[in-house]
């Protein structure tokens, strides 16, 4: 009886065994199929091999560019003379176009040399030369930044420009006036400010004294503005029938002596970036204002 049982127990492990074989089977086989599948990872086409595909550009509306409005010196048409130049010219030229009878002072048997080597530093010993191109470029930006046309007679030192030359260049342009930057000196260290230099009596022609009281209004206005700009003592607008450079021109120019190179502050004042700075300004915002009268003549 005993070994019957044990019989029966042993055939029942067999099954028991046989049964758990086949769910472990099942379960074993459900989870592979289940299981993500790491993909195996394509080599990279050599170029032979890959197919170029063409790529679309992008599709969109281009804005319209706006069109700027034209600055306060739109049209306008400035010549900037920087005095002097590294080699001076003592060649001779004649100081006036017209003749003798016309004015019997100054005329065209008057000569004069070509190019004089202006004044320098007595603190500083900073040529005139340098200091009023340097300045010049400045006013040169400030004006082209209010829309106005700039011609300059150099924009280097090293040039050999004579008087006449420099008026001509102002005068085949066409320019609405011809502004020539100059520093100046004095005996008397304590002299200092700003003044102008427009034409005298010239030839004596009603045109040329019309010209002459026109140029003398616009120095008086330019010399209201740089003062203002600079702080600088204004001092006068004076004619002369002694400059080559305004007796050659045919359109409106002012000599602007910007300071004395012979007084301590004012030297060093003329070659500081920042008091240049000034003197454009001062000269951008006197075109501003007198943009009207340039363009009425």
């Amino acid at each position: 009886m005993n070994k019957k049982i044990l019989i029966i127990l042993f055939a029942a492990l067999v099954c028991v065994a046989f049964v758990l074989g086949i769910v472990i089977f099942v379960v074993s086989v459900g989870q592979s199929h289940n299981s993500p599948v790491t993909p195996t990872e394509e080599p990279y086409a050599t170029p032979e091999q890959a197919t170029e595909q063409p790529t679309e550009e992008p599709s969109f509306t281009e804005e319209p560019t706006a069109t700027p409005e034209p600055g306060p010196l739109a049209g306008l048409i400035i010549g900037i003379d920087p005095g002097h130049q590294r080699i001076a010219n003592n060649d001779k030229e004649p100081c006036a176009p017209w003749e003798a009878s016309k004015n019997s002072q100054i005329n065209n048997q008057t000569m004069k040399t070509k190019t004089a080597s202006g004044t320098s530093g007595k603190f500083t010993h900073v040529d005139e030369y340098v200091a009023v191109l340097d300045i010049s470029l400045k006013i040169k930006a400030h004006l082209e930044a209010l829309g106005a046309t700039v011609v300059m007679t150099r924009e280097t030192a090293d040039v050999n420009l004579s008087n006449i030359d420099r008026a001509e260049i102002c005068n085949n342009a066409n320019c609405h006036v011809a502004l020539r930057i100059h520093c100046n000196g004095a005996d008397n260290p304590a002299v200092k400010g700003v003044e102008a230099w427009v034409r005298g009596n010239g030839d004596g022609s009603d045109e040329y004294k019309a010209l002459g009281a026109y140029e003398k209004k616009l120095a008086e206005g330019l010399l209201t503005y740089f003062a203002e700009a600079t702080g600088a003592a204004k001092r006068n607008v004076n004619t002369s029938d002694n400059y080559t450079g305004l007796n050659w021109s045919t359109v409106p120019s002012i000599i602007v002596e910007c300071g004395f190179m012979s007084n301590e502050e004012e030297d060093n004042l003329l070659v500081s970036p920042e008091y240049q700075e000034k003197i454009a300004k001062g000269v951008a915002d006197w075109a501003t204002a007198f943009a009207g009268t340039l363009r009425s003549r």
